[in-house]
């Protein structure tokens, strides 16, 4: 059975520091599953660097630009069309930070989260029947160091996610080494934190994941290479287990960027930069057991993002630094990853989402 799968793929157009740009804006491409083949369909080229991308409600995407804030970094709200791919912009409201690296929704769709990663500020803006962030805004500025003064000499919030049930918003910061979850209220957040977890100094949270069930927290760290789990729902979060993204025999250096969980609640999937591959882990019954599965080499450098299909059969990973994008099909029972086709060059890919 032959499949077309679209991809919408967030880029840098505009360089920083630490990223050469190639990318020309947000990509949509399609695939098929019986060719192998990528199709380019549209490039919405009127932002700059539209690095992190989320789907809203049907017919909308929001985008980061992902800048300086005296260059107008921004949060932006989108209107696409899924059979033409045609993009437009419906609103767009300031992100009052430096380098916005993520944005996401509350289940409703009525609050857009974005983290600003340079500047350690979360925004929380209030969305109209549009979709678009043109009412009530609140900014939470983080503070605080950690124990790597080379990448932790101030916050650095990197991803807010939504919980499970809805009624949370757990804030990654890298900077502070902390996990802070903020009750949502009646308009938009509680900008005091409920409870905030601590993890291992100097290991950056980056991103985290809930288990199917919503029982357990599985937390990415950009330094520490690891996943950390955590159970969340009843009490103050407790640290359950450990388990390292890297092979034992891994001596160079690398860094976590991203994590997945598999539909069917019982794979988990990271991304290692310098290493340059996906790891695959089983989850146990329990939710705290994690057992690595395998390594497997994104055929670029840098695997910065990537996603997997809502079907449970495919996974696009996006290697940054190598200008490419690539397929694997995953095994529903084993949850090993198979390359399907060949790369796919595309400028500076950052973000990956099915739309």
């Amino acid at each position: 059975m032959t499949e077309e799968l679209t991809l919408v793929i967030g880029t840098y157009t505009h360089s920083l520091p630490h990223v050469v740009a190639r990318g020309k804006g947000i990509e949509v491409l399609r695939w098929n599953s019986n060719t192998h083949a990528f199709t380019p369909i549209s490039t919405f080229t009127g932002l700059r660097n539209p690095t992190y991308v989320a789907p809203g409600r049907p017919g909308l995407l929001y985008a980061v630009e992902e800048l300086f804030e005296q260059d107008g970094a921004s949060a932006v709200a989108l209107a696409f069309d899924d059979q033409t791919a045609d993009i437009r912009e419906i609103g767009r409201a300031a992100a009052e930070g430096d380098w916005p690296c993520h944005i996401s929704l509350d289940k409703a769709g009525r609050r857009l989260f974005v983290s600003n990663y340079l500047s350690g500020s979360f925004l929380t803006y209030e969305l109209d029947e549009t979709g678009a962030p043109t009412g009530e805004t609140l900014k939470i500025q983080r503070d605080g160091t950690g124990p790597n003064a080379a990448q932790q000499e101030g916050p650095h919030v990197h991803q807010g996610v939504i919980s499970p049930d809805g009624s949370a918003v757990l804030i990654c910061d890298a900077g502070t080494d902390e996990i802070a979850c903020h009750l949502l209220t009646e308009r938009l957040i509680d900008p005091q934190p409920e409870t905030v977890i601590k993890t291992t100094g100097g290991y950056l949270p980056r991103h985290l994941v809930f288990s199917a069930d919503g029982k357990t927290i599985y937390v990415l760290h950009e330094l520490g290479c690891a996943v950390r789990a955590y159970s969340y729902g009843t009490g103050e979060p407790a640290f359950l287990m450990e388990a390292s993204t890297l092979p034992v025999d891994f001596s160079g250096e690398s860094a976590c960027a991203a994590i997945r969980l598999h539909p069917n609640g019982r794979f988990l999937y990271a991304s290692n930069r310098g290493h340059d591959s996906i790891v695959a882990m089983e989850l146990g019954a329990d939710g705290a057991s994690m057992k690595p599965i395998g390594w497997y080499s994104t055929r670029g450098q840098t695997p910065r993002d990537f996603a997997i299909d809502p079907t449970g059969r495919f996974l696009v990973a996006a290697n940054q630094d190598s200008h490419s994008i690539c397929i694997f099909r995953i095994d529903a029972d084993s949850g090993v990853l198979t390359p399907v086709g060949d790369i796919h060059e595309i400028g500076s890919p950052v973000c990956v989402v099915f739309a």
